[in-house]
């Protein structure tokens, strides 16, 4: 060796020690491959349970035993100007004649009409206190009513007409805020009070209630100087001209009372609280919007877009899972690359089930030609992915009978069945996958322990070497001293 090749700098040093440290790195840099294996490894099995768990998630949702998602039903009005229906899973395919007679209404009442500068309740010398009574229906007492009490005083009495009976409103109105503040009314049954100008220097007190119907109608009990009497609010009269009372005649009963819509459905009269009829047709919602002097046809169908979205809601599901599975449990026949879970048979195993699942012949449905999802138009292409190809022959099926679709998912043999109790074991916490994770964990946490070892044994052993040809450098230097000595005696 020259020995000046090993004496001429520091740097000589610190790569002769790099290149020793970079042989000698080598079983701590097999560790971080191995840690970043076992990395990628982890972060796969969270992706696969997110996927398995949504997969998992769809399949409970077509097998909910209260919402039967494969009967859905739409419908449908002659005139949407009129009236709009909608239909939940529980409604009945069909064809109904609605005539709308008249709107369901709130119930106003109003005061007389006063003269603003005037002062025409000076007269009421003392505090008046007099109470509303409104509707507030329970579970246990559909008439249940309550008053409300208002008290107005004197002194905002004394006051000018338009200012008095601003305050007569403020306290309506306040007291309203308490009783709903405290549950004692929902929010929606109060009644406002308000006060309008019809024209310049005349006023009137307004009353009305948040819901429509003869159910929210408005009670009075009158103050002990008759506070409403003069008001002329709690007149049981229709308001004229100046006069107050009713804008529309409140009736005695659901029947009589033109604050209830009245509609015709099927040849049957119907009297309802609201615009809104939720009772009238089982699983229909009617929202009724205009009067007319003619039926409406209102039609009730299976709505088979809905039941397709659902559908294809869990095969997107399913198709994404079984794609993910077999890109990271099999061998690719291009170029030969090894899936990070082609050796963990676990793994690999879910692919073969799920894919047995869905060709398998559902046992126990009701008929027998639609025991499979070829027999609803459902087929997997050259890759397995799964979807409606045959249109035609899925809408059929939702058209003659829903729950022939229904029980190819959700029998207790049904596909969606099957793999909702199969993934259960793998997503649930403490499952297969959590265990997987959880022993990543730990071989990543030894891992971890023998790296950091590994780290101080590398230090020391990288300080050795740069000691030892530190010295040897120092060696080369007076060697080569003691040769230039010599060769001075031979010149």
């Amino acid at each position: 060796m020259d020995i000046g090749s090993i004496s001429g700098s520091d740097n000589s040093i610190e790569y002769l020690v790099e290149q020793y440290m970079r042989y000698e790195s080598r079983p701590k840099d097999a560790l971080l491959d191995r840690q970043d294996q076992l990395y990628e490894r982890k972060s796969i099995l969270s992706d696969l349970d997110s996927k398995l768990s949504a997969l998992q998630s769809k399949s409970e949702r077509l097998t909910d035993p209260i919402t039967d998602y494969f009967a859905a039903r739409s419908a449908s009005s002659s005139d949407s100007d009129v009236v709009n229906a909608t239909a939940s899973s529980s409604a009945a395919s069909g064809t109904h004649t609605v005539k709308i007679d008249r709107l369901a209404i709130s119930d106003t009442r109003v005061s007389m009409q006063y003269t603003d500068v005037d002062t025409s309740f000076s007269g009421f010398l003392t505090d008046q206190t007099f109470s509303i009574e409104i509707a507030h229906p329970t579970d246990t007492d559909e008439g249940n009513r309550e008053n409300i009490s208002i008290t107005v005083s004197a002194a905002d009495l004394a006051l000018d007409n338009n200012s008095a009976l601003l305050q007569v409103a403020d306290a309506i109105n306040s007291a309203m805020y308490t009783v709903v503040a405290n549950e004692t009314i929902g929010s929606e049954e109060q009644v406002r009070a308000s006060v309008v100008v019809e024209e310049s220097g005349k006023s009137r007190l307004v009353l009305r209630s948040d819901a429509s119907g003869y159910t929210y109608r408005m009670g009075f009990s009158d103050s002990a100087d008759g506070l409403l009497s003069a008001l002329g609010v709690s007149d049981n009269v229709q308001s004229s001209t100046t006069s107050g009372g009713y804008i529309t005649e409140v009736g005695t009963s659901a029947t009589n009372s033109l604050l209830n819509a009245k509609l015709n459905i099927d040849g049957l009269d119907y009297y309802r609280d609201s615009n809104n009829v939720t009772d009238a047709l089982s699983g229909v919602t009617l929202k009724l919007l205009n009067t007319s002097d003619s039926s409406q046809t209102i039609t009730v169908v299976a709505d088979t877009e809905n039941v397709k979205s659902e559908v294809n809601g869990f095969l997107d599901s399913y198709n994404d899972a079984m794609g993910y599975l077999r890109d990271k449990t099999q061998i690719d026949p291009n170029t030969y690359k090894r899936g990070q879970l082609a050796d963990d048979l676990t793994y690999r195993g879910i692919v073969n089930d799920l894919r047995n699942f869905s060709m398998n012949q559902v046992s126990g449905v009701s008929n027998a030609d639609y025991s499979r999802l070829y027999n609803i138009g459902i087929e997997a292409d050259s890759e397995g992915k799964l979807s409606i190809a045959d249109m035609d022959k899925f809408t059929t099926a939702v058209e003659t009978n829903s729950n022939i679709v229904a029980e190819i998912f959700n029998s207790e043999d049904g596909l969606a069945s099957k793999i909702n109790n199969y993934l259960e074991s793998f997503v649930k916490t403490g499952g297969t996958i959590d265990s997987s994770k959880n022993n990543i964990e730990d071989q990543l946490s030894s891992l971890s322990d023998r790296v950091s070892l590994m780290d101080d044994l590398l230090n020391r052993r990288e300080d050795q070497l740069r000691k030892e040809f530190t010295s040897l450098q120092e060696m080369m230097y007076k060697l080569q001293s003691q040769q230039s000595f010599l060769g001075s005696f031979y010149q």
